[in-house]
């Protein structure tokens, strides 16, 4: 039957559980998923639920006083009673009947509400709710044509901090190119650096992205004409609150850069990432020429990228694989629980291996991530969580230590075991590994038991 709950409704169903035991009751009342409910309802859930009227102490009380208690009570022998069993039921046939694709707490809740011969519900109305009120609220939370917008459970975290600006000059390409960048600060008399001079210094050189750029017409001698007709530099500026020795939308257009190095597998930040960074930030004196020179309709990324990569390196091909499953399971987050699937998926690299020896399969792990996510009725685009970013920063730091050129499965899966509340290892922990098992499982495949 649980197959189908989400994380959080199992959650209420566990403490459900863990309340019967508490109280020494001989089976699982729907009382107690009535105070599982409670429990693990907070915030706005707990508004749309009416529990945040409710005192849970004297909610307790009366669940409690409810049934009488058996001191000899076995935890291994504790069971469902046939209410709490039809509760249970009622929650999977109300998800089939609002086109859910799993059961949710609040499906639980209108069960209760649905079944008013159950004690929970009982109970309920012995407190000042708004039963019609509520029912409202849960139904349209739960229909797929509400606007209320579902978050992913890695969406906001906090300590994700990602790489400092400063970590860009420890790189040749990138200091090589923002050194040159800064000597055209001088003749202008600019003291802080703009997309303007990072562009004119890649294209004072050789780098294979100018090759590209120049079959759009794009050369030194067309930007610095047109550049020649700028007389403000205000697009670097704006949504700024302060100067610092970048403008705001280079250093914008750098941590774009920084993230299609990554996203690509390159430990290296190239001319052609900080392109791309310009083009995507959308801002700034570079991208505007840029964009009035490049044709309308030309998908430059796409073809940057096949340039750049002859033949798709592991971690793209695992990030692509990663965003179809993300797609496949109507979610526009890209969580690390996606990345994992991707993995998985890949079914090839030293990540593959030592995941298939642990005995975790990608049939396995899609089931969990399953019940971990809410599916979205409509996809836009699909983003990135503040997590997934942050794993993908210690699998390019990793990769750097260890003076590769490019990042591999094994950095992405010892990413995911550095943040052992992400997703995906909870994934990873319920099919019955950790985070130690994995990091030897990697030193295994490796052969050489190099530290990670």
């Amino acid at each position: 039957m649980f197959e189908k709950f989400t994380q959080k409704a199992i959650d209420v169903v566990q403490a459900a559980q863990n309340y019967a035991v508490e109280f020494k009751h001989a089976k699982i009342l729907s009382q107690h998923l009535l105070l599982g409910l409670c429990a693990q309802s907070k915030g706005v859930q707990a508004k749309i639920l009416g529990f945040d009227k409710i005192n849970f102490g004297e909610l307790n009380k009366e669940i409690y006083a409810s049934e009488k208690n058996n001191p000899d009570q076995k935890v291994e022998k504790i069971i469902f009673s046939l209410e709490a069993r039809d509760i249970l039921k009622t929650s999977v046939e109300l998800s089939q009947k609002l086109n859910s694709k799993f059961v949710m707490p609040q499906h639980i809740a209108l069960a209760i509400f649905s079944n008013k011969n159950c004690g929970a519900y009982k109970i309920l109305k012995k407190f000042n709710i708004d039963e019609e009120k509520i029912i409202s609220n849960l139904k349209r939370m739960l229909d797929k044509s509400s606007d209320i917008k579902v978050l992913h459970p890695e969406e906001e975290i906090e300590n994700t901090e990602l790489t400092n600006i400063n970590d860009f000059f420890k790189e040749k390409t990138i200091s090589e190119i923002l050194s040159l960048a800064q000597s055209k600060l001088i003749a202008p008399g600019y003291e802080i650096l703009g997309t303007e001079q990072i562009l004119q210094a890649i294209l004072d050189n050789n780098y294979e992205i100018v090759g590209i750029l120049e079959k759009y017409n794009v050369t030194k001698d067309v930007f610095l004409e047109k550049l020649s007709h700028v007389h403000s530099r205000k697009a670097e500026f704006e949504n700024s609150e302060k100067q610092i020795i970048f403008t705001p939308n280079a250093f914008l257009s750098l941590m774009l850069a920084l993230d299609y190095a990554k996203e690509s597998g390159s430990t290296e930040i190239k001319a052609e990432h900080i392109i791309l960074g310009i083009l995507k930030s959308k801002r700034g004196i570079a991208y505007q020429i840029l964009s009035e020179l490049l044709p309308k309709g030309v998908d430059f990324e796409d073809i940057v990228m096949k340039k750049l990569n002859d033949k798709i390196p592991e971690t793209l091909a695992i990030l692509r694989l990663a965003k179809e499953e993300a797609i496949g399971l109507n979610c526009s987050t890209l969580g690390t629980e996606m990345i994992l699937l991707g993995i998985l998926s890949y079914g090839a690299g030293i990540a593959s291996d030592t995941l298939r020896r642990l005995g975790i399969t990608l049939k396995d792990a899609r089931k969990e991530v399953e019940k971990l996510i809410i599916p979205q009725k409509e996809i836009k685009n699909i983003t990135y969580s503040p997590r997934a970013k942050k794993m993908l920063e210690v699998a390019y730091e990793t990769a750097q230590e260890h003076k590769r050129n490019k990042i591999k499965s094994e950095n992405l899966l010892y990413g995911i075991t550095k943040m052992p509340n992400c997703l995906a290892m909870k994934v990873l922990t319920n099919l019955g590994t950790d985070v130690l098992e994995i990091q030897q499982g990697i030193k295994q495949e490796l052969l050489g038991g190099m530290d990670l």
